[in-house]
């Protein structure tokens, strides 16, 4: 039994390492290199972030959620109805602070990815229509503004929640797995 929740501790692991790296990756990295290389052709630049974020912030996002949320389901059922008792280490001293952390996690990229990034490309499409309208960028801008600090805020979020996750992890490997 003790196992199966150390794999699905690796599983909420990897979902989490790969949406906070996806996340610093994307978010700091390739918007810089394509802002940078790109300065001549804004409407290039914009067009490929767009794909990219899309993708990121839709797909690999939903599934990194995905893959958290059905770990922590499968451990809370193994703990509830296994005959064995197994009390998951704690790294935190509030009864669950990660879970907490990571429905606000999960409500902030939904809001993004769902809500806040159509109406961004609705805007930006207006906007590339009608270059001369100040009113259209301002919009943008803002936009842009509360999507770069919800961005922010969910890095933040997902460090602390790495944080707490790796101080589980050692406190699990110093009760070593036994044999069933």
């Amino acid at each position: 039994m003790k196992r199966l929740v150390h794999t699905f501790n690796m599983f909420y692991f990897l979902g989490l390492t790969l949406w906070l790296g996806g996340m610093f990756l994307l978010g700091i990295l390739v918007e810089i290199i394509v802002r940078v290389q790109l300065k001549e052709q804004p409407l290039v630049a914009s067009k490929i972030m767009n794909v990219i974020m899309d993708a990121f912030n839709v797909q690999v996002i939903y599934t990194c959620i995905g893959l958290m949320v059905a770990a922590e389901i499968v451990k809370l059922l193994v703990q509830k109805f296994s005959k064995f008792e197994i009390d998951p280490p704690k790294a935190t001293k509030r009864r669950y602070s990660r879970e907490v952390v990571l429905g606000i996690m999960i409500a902030l990229a939904i809001y993004m990815g769902s809500f806040l990034r159509p109406e961004m490309h609705e805007v930006d499409k207006l906007k590339k229509a009608n270059p001369a309208n100040q009113q259209l960028q301002i919009r943008f801008d803002r936009f842009h503004s509360t999507f770069v600090n919800i961005y922010s805020i969910n890095m933040i979020l997902g460090l602390s929640l790495l944080y707490i996750h790796g101080k589980e992890m050692t406190r699990f490997r110093e009760n070593p797995i036994e044999t069933e």
